[in-house]
């Protein structure tokens, strides 16, 4: 059967965008992955070929004399290439010698597909008050460097302890009571700064800020996943389009705009071996701006947890779940409304299969990437989040049955069958 996804038609895009209406550059970015999906899989540019590009995108906001060495690339990474090479430059009047920088260049499809310009002013947004990479330039359209890209600064730290062990992007991390101890302090304090974060004055102008009192915040997040999902996906799952129906009849106002990260979790930060003090908060590209209960959800999905010594689940291998959730009340001052929390764990579910079984196994099965092996990874585990998500909405089922709220036959009939 022939698979309109494959060379999808500048009808059937236009149709997808107007059934599913997002933010101006997330769909923009959609838009681009789709136009250009006949073009040619992963083409493994020669690293001369990166320098060229690099050596002129610098060229373009400098004009006193610079040298690149040493461009190679860097392993891990599911979403981008990643080059480190060391430049000499003068910056604000200050000659540099060596400073270590990482370009990020988006690869033909991903895991996630984003625009460049959304991290890097977020990364410019939050820089003064949370540990960042330090955001030097992008090229959002691709046109120095062949595909979007974007270049910081190279942050020293490590993902793990020492002795640690951990799955592919940091998953499955296990910290030690002494690393618990001092890492779980910091992270809960750097997502609480994050969403109670003033960012006024900066430049957001690729992002469509929601109003507080509006849907508006999460009708853009479902239709930006739904959107993924029908755009990208290999075969149907009927969950999955019950799961879109239950998050679009069960959603609540915004109840206070946070900037929220979008991919919070172990894996994600970099932290000094020695002072065990978080170094930078990475992988920026999923921010928007909405409900943080997102974060939370997120950040306590089981995926990212792990066993302490005596067995309890850790969410992002730091705390049991009650404790992660009220360490962050605490640390923010700001309530958690479960309901909403409830809400968001049921959207995380949805949005994580979107990427891994919808996006990422897409992106590998047309090679479209350099990480294929792991996006097709990824697509494995995709089966236990449906199973989760199978269960939880079976709860949500049970709950509100008794409560006699639950009227939906549809979703009855979905719930119940084998």
């Amino acid at each position: 059967m022939i698979d309109i996804r494959n060379s999808p038609p500048a009808d059937w895009i236009a149709s997808i965008r107007t059934r599913f209406p997002t933010e101006r550059t997330v769909d923009s970015a959609l838009t681009r992955k789709l136009e250009q999906r006949t073009y040619p899989s992963e083409d493994w540019t020669r690293e001369r070929d990166i320098a060229t590009g690099l050596q002129d995108l610098i060229s373009r906001h400098t004009q006193d004399p610079f040298t690149i060495r040493g461009l190679r690339p860097l392993s891990g990474g599911a979403s981008k290439e990643q080059y480190v090479f060391e430049l000499d430059w003068t910056y604000h009047g200050e000659r540099r010698t060596g400073e270590r920088m990482v370009l990020g260049r988006d690869p033909v499809e991903s895991i996630v597909t984003t625009e460049r310009t959304r991290e890097f002013q977020l990364l410019n947004a939050v820089k003064s008050d949370i540990p960042v990479p330090p955001p030097y330039w992008e090229d959002g359209a691709g046109a120095h460097l062949g595909r979007p890209s974007i270049v910081c600064g190279f942050v020293e730290g490590v993902q793990k302890p020492p002795t640690g062990t951990s799955n592919v992007t940091g998953i499955g991390v296990q910290f030690d009571a002494e690393h618990r101890a001092t890492l779980g302090p910091q992270f809960i304090d750097y997502l609480a700064r994050i969403h109670t974060l003033d960012v006024k004055g900066a430049d957001l102008s690729s992002f469509d800020i929601p109003s507080a009192g509006t849907t508006e915040d999460i009708d853009r997040q479902i239709n930006w996943w739904a959107r993924v999902w029908e755009e990208d996906r290999l075969e149907a799952v009927p969950l999955m389009n019950l799961a879109e129906q239950w998050l679009r009849r069960n959603r609540k106002p915004l109840d206070f705009v946070s900037l929220v990260h979008g991919d919070y979790r172990t894996g994600n930060f970099l932290f000094n071996p020695v002072s065990k003090r978080i170094t930078a908060i990475l992988d920026w590209e999923l921010g928007f701006f909405g409900d943080r209960h997102f974060d939370l959800a997120w950040a306590t999905l089981p995926l990212f947890c792990t066993p302490d010594e005596t067995g309890t689940q850790l969410c992002s291998s730091f705390y049991a779940r009650d404790d992660f959730l009220r360490n962050y009340e605490r640390a923010s001052g700001m309530p958690i409304d479960e309901e909403r929390f409830e809400y968001y764990r049921i959207f995380a579910h949805w949005r994580a299969i979107a990427m891994t079984l919808g996006a990422g196994l897409r992106a590998a099965d047309g090679s479209k990437t350099h990480q294929d092996v792991v996006l097709a990874w990824f697509g494995g585990i995709s089966y236990p989040f449906l199973e989760s998500l199978r269960q939880i909405l079976e709860n949500v089922h049970c709950v509100s049955s008794v409560n006699g709220q639950f009227e939906d036959e549809l979703v009855k009939d979905w719930i119940s069958a084998p």
